[in-house]
């Protein structure tokens, strides 16, 4: 065989390791992405997003920040589910919706769970109308995210925050903003 054909041959072996091994990355990529940013209780996740109105990426962003979609998560505060409701927000929000007959048991079963916590991310958005101040919200709580607006030395505008006082819910409005953009690119969903 000669010089020449065996160049020929080494460089098409290597060609095909490449393309092969570009392949292997690729899918290897996907499911790190998949892992990363996982979607479960599809169906019934985008019922409820419609149904309230709030972009599916947000609903995914919010679960994944708050329990990466274990039921079963409780906070060391007592917040539970999916969504993390915390039990004032649940006697709150079935006050103000009118009672739906969901007991505070009932938290850890994800359709419940899901439509308190997707009728409160509608509700805080149309209060705020901007989602990086409903997280804020989400998570400090509304009054509290309504007084940061009314100071200059967190709102410039008197809506939408410029900076947070509280280091966990500033990381929590990061990690949901960042979970958000994921979302989107992976799936490209919104």
């Amino acid at each position: 065989m000669s010089k020449a054909v065996k160049s020929a041959a080494a460089l098409v072996l290597i060609i095909v390791f490449l393309v092969f091994a570009g392949v292997m990355m690729n899918k290897a990529s996907k499911a790190l992405e998949h892992w990363a940013y996982p979607i479960e209780y599809g169906e019934m996740l985008t019922e409820k997003a419609q149904e309230y109105g709030v972009p599916l990426s947000v609903v995914y962003a919010v679960i994944r920040q708050e329990s990466n979609f274990d039921p079963t998560a409780e906070s060391r505060v007592g917040a539970r589910g999916l969504m993390q409701i915390m039990e004032t927000s649940y006697e709150w929000i079935d006050y103000y919706r009118g009672a739906s007959g969901a007991a505070w048991e009932d938290f850890y079963t994800p359709e419940v769970n899901a439509d308190y916590g997707v009728w409160l991310l509608s509700y805080l958005y149309k209060e705020f109308g901007n989602w990086e101040t409903v997280y804020a919200a989400y998570n400090a709580g509304p009054n509290i995210v309504k007084k940061w607006l009314k100071d200059p030395e967190f709102s410039e505008d008197g809506e939408t925050l410029c900076n947070i006082p509280y280091e966990e819910t500033s990381k929590y409005v990061e990690k949901v903003s960042s979970y958000r953009n994921g979302y989107i690119a992976v799936y490209g969903i919104d």
